[in-house]
C-alpha cells in the first residue's frame, strides 16, 4: 500500500482597495444623511473614511478561484506545471466572508502552486494579492492556524468598532467569527 503524502496550505486574498487588508467583513449599508461624520482628523473611521463603504468586492465561488490558480500554473510553469498538479491540487475550504482557504497539494508540487498563488494579481477583475499564511502536513493543523488567525483578526477591528462606537459593525464581526469557525470546524479530516 502506498501512501501519498500532502501538504495544506492556508492562504488569504487581500485586494488592494480594502482597508486594514480586510476584505471580508461587509460594510454596514448607510445612507448619505446616516452616515457618521467625524469632526476630529485623528478620529477617522478606518471602516468608512478609508472607502470601506464604497468598495465593491467580486463575489468570488470556489470554481472561480480554482480556475484562477490553475491559470495561473499554466502560464507560469507551462504544461508540465499544469499536469503534475491537475490530480492532487484540491480547494478543501473557502471562505468568501474571510477570503481565507486550504488547498490540499501532493508534497512534491507544493511549491509550484505556493508560486501560482503569488503570481496572482488579479481576481474577477479585482487587483489583489494572495499570501500563504502557512503550510501544514495535516488539515487540522491548517484548522487550528485558520480559526486562530480569524480570532486575531476580527477581534483586532472588533476593537476599532467598539473604540468608535459602531454597534453595528461589532455585532456583524462576531456573527463573521462565529460562521468562520463554523465552517472550518466542518472540514472533513
Amino acid at each position: 500500500m502506498v501512501r501519498f503524502k500532502n501538504r495544506y496550505l492556508l492562504f488569504e486574498i487581500v485586494y488592494a482597495d480594502t482597508p486594514l487588508g480586510w476584505s471580508s467583513i461587509p460594510a454596514p449599508i448607510v445612507s448619505a444623511s446616516e452616515a457618521p461624520h467625524y469632526s476630529d482628523d485623528s478620529d477617522h473611521s478606518p471602516f468608512g473614511d478609508t472607502g470601506r463603504n464604497n468598495c465593491r468586492l467580486p463575489s468570488l465561488a470556489n470554481k472561480d478561484l480554482m480556475y484562477a490558480i490553475k491559470d495561473s500554473i499554466t502560464e507560469n510553469f507551462g504544461d508540465y506545471g499544469a499536469g503534475i498538479t491537475q490530480r492532487p491540487l484540491t480547494l478543501k475550504y473557502f471562505s468568501p466572508h474571510t477570503n481565507i482557504g486550504i488547498l490540499r497539494i501532493s508534497r512534491e508540487e507544493v511549491h509550484i502552486v505556493w508560486g501560482a498563488l503569488t503570481f496572482i494579481r488579479e481576481l474577477k477583475g479585482k487587483p489583489c494579492m494572495i499570501k500563504v499564511l502557512h503550510t501544514s502536513g495535516t488539515i487540522r493543523n491548517c484548522q487550528l492556524t485558520t480559526i486562530r488567525y480569524d480570532r486575531d483578526r476580527i477581534m483586532y477591528l472588533r476593537n476599532q468598532a467598539q473604540r468608535l462606537k459602531d454597534v453595528q459593525t461589532v455585532t456583524q464581526l462576531g456573527l463573521a467569527f462565529k460562521d468562520s469557525a463554523d465552517e472550518v470546524n466542518a472540514l472533513e479530516l
